[in-house]
Parts: C-alpha cells; sequence; structure tokens
C-alpha cells in the first residue's frame, strides 16, 4: 500500500499545499462538520463520501472528467440534493471556494485552506453569538440559531416587500416568542406564526419567497381586539 506523505508540491516558484479542508453543514442535524482531505485522495479515488458524525447526511465528492470533481450534498436550506462543479485549479489556488443553496442562498459548504475555511465558519457562528449577546436571549429560546435562521429569512423576504396582509398592508409587527415567530399586521390585526424550533421548521422557512397573513382573531373586531391589547400592555 501507497502512503503519501507529501504536502507541500513546488511549482516553478510557487508553493502549493496538497491539503484541503472540507467544511459543511449537516441537513439532519443542523451542525458544521470537518474534514481534511490529501488532493492525493481526490486524484486517486473516484468518489468520496464523507459522512457527518450523527450519520444521517454526507457530502460525496466524485471525479468529473480529467481535472474536475462534482460535489453533491443534501441541502439543509431546502430539502433538496444540490449538485457543483469546481475545478481541480480552483480547489488548489483559490483559498475557499463557497457553496450556496440556489433557492435560498444559505452558505452550506466551504472547501478551501483548512484556516481560511475554519475562519468562515467562525465568522457564522460569530454573527450569531453577537446576535444573542445583543438581545439577550441565549436561555430564551428552544432552539437559538433555528430561530435566528428563520429570523434573518423572515427580514430577507421583508426588505423585498414580500412580507405583507391580505388586505393590502405591509406594516407588519414581529413578536419573537420561545419556539415561533408571531407576525401581525397593525392595520386588520391577521396573524400568522412562524415556528422554529426544529431543523424541519427552518427548511419550511428558508423555502418561502412570500409570507402573506390571512388568519384573523376569532370571535373579536377590530375595536375589540384593540382594547384588549390595552388591557393587556396595562393601558
Amino acid at each position: 500500500m501507497t502512503v503519501w506523505r507529501i504536502i507541500f508540491i513546488e511549482v516553478g516558484k510557487m508553493l502549493i499545499d496538497t491539503s484541503i479542508t472540507v467544511a459543511y453543514k449537516c441537513s439532519s442535524c443542523g451542525s458544521f462538520e470537518f474534514f481534511n482531505l490529501s488532493l492525493f485522495m481526490l486524484l486517486h479515488s473516484k468518489k468520496n463520501s464523507l459522512a457527518c458524525r450523527c450519520k444521517k447526511s454526507d457530502i460525496a465528492i466524485v471525479k468529473n472528467g480529467a481535472r474536475g470533481y462534482k460535489i453533491s450534498i443534501s441541502c439543509i436550506g431546502c430539502g433538496n440534493e444540490h449538485e457543483y462543479v469546481l475545478e481541480r485549479k480552483e480547489i488548489l489556488i483559490k483559498e475557499v471556494n463557497v457553496l450556496c443553496c440556489p433557492q435560498t442562498g444559505m452558505e452550506q459548504c466551504f472547501i478551501g485552506k483548512d484556516q481560511v475555511v475554519r475562519a468562515r465558519v467562525d465568522r457564522l457562528e460569530n454573527e450569531l453569538d453577537k446576535l444573542i449577546d445583543a438581545f439577550g436571549y441565549d436561555n430564551y429560546f428552544k432552539n437559538t440559531q433555528v430561530m435566528f435562521d428563520s429570523l434573518n429569512k423572515v427580514h430577507d423576504i421583508a426588505e423585498k416587500g414580500n412580507l405583507l396582509c391580505e388586505c393590502g398592508n405591509k406594516d407588519i409587527e414581529l413578536i419573537l416568542l420561545s419556539d415561533r415567530i408571531h407576525l401581525k399586521c397593525k392595520k386588520c390585526y391577521s396573524s400568522k406564526e412562524i415556528y422554529a424550533t426544529s431543523n424541519e421548521d427552518l427548511k419550511e422557512i428558508l423555502v418561502r419567497r412570500e409570507i402573506l397573513l390571512k388568519d384573523r382573531f376569532p370571535d373579536f373586531d377590530a375595536g375589540n381586539i384593540k382594547a384588549f391589547l390595552r388591557k393587556t400592555d396595562g393601558r
């Protein structure tokens, strides 16, 4: 059995690191999994399957022609499987290749230099931590990561003008509860709840391009609801 011990190759005056790191977001447990691979492993294997430690998802890297690789990932963003094609030189030369869900834009896989890949994942996780610290919700939500990913998606939909009520109003109030996002029209009091406790909930919101409120409170007209809200607010 041949044991590869070469880590660097010198091409002209340029030193190329032949080891790469793959980090991908598991579609089942939602965590990032890291793998270190040698370019020689990719060269001499037709297919490499890299499974998450939860054993419920994996990423497949398959040779695609003489100098390319096809990468298949089960996507946490939309629930589908996506295929990406990278040339060998892209994997070798670029510091990091970012693979995003084509439907939601979620960054779900990084391939490249170990330090850069880990820094990109750290940045994503640090952004989440800052949001948690800013709002003081570290022990409030049932699933903090799913909640903030869902909240970001709702924000993106709203920025595109696609968060609206059936009555035509776009002035929507957002209330964060421990397990869901409650949306309420300030004009007619229609409401909608976006649950955010599991990756299944996250998949459902990430594929949405529009949120339409159309469920009104039962047995209350607008005047009664206003009075009810004033009373519960202590006014």
